[in-house]
């Protein structure tokens, strides 16, 4: 999750064209290989937060996120709250036996 990769290089590990890999990639999943990592990426983040008490920073450093401002902004977008208020927001509701919304 967190070395660098590229559609090229998956591409060719898997010695298909890019939109072939697209297309399937999509058909499966209905995201595209960098939309999947993204919410992969958050998912992590979130549970790193959560579960194992890490500051946001921490969390994006972790998950390969080089920018703050672009890891509150995605995170914000997928959990429609901050990184922080929303990770204590999901430790309360694991607190009180609270479903938490994933």
């Amino acid at each position: 999750m967190a070395e660098p990769w590229s559609v090229a290089d998956l591409a060719a590990a898997l010695a298909t064209s890019e939109s072939t890999l697209f297309a399937r990639f999509r058909q499966v999943t209905g995201m595209t290989p960098v939309q999947y990592l993204r919410r992969v990426r958050l998912g992590e983040a979130r549970h790193r937060m959560v579960v194992l008490d890490e500051t946001a920073m921490q969390a994006a450093t972790a998950v390969a996120y080089r920018s703050a401002s672009h890891f509150s902004r995605d995170y914000r977008a997928m959990y429609g709250a901050p990184p922080a208020a929303d990770a204590e927001r999901a430790r309360m509701q694991l607190t009180t036996g609270a479903a938490v919304v994933v």
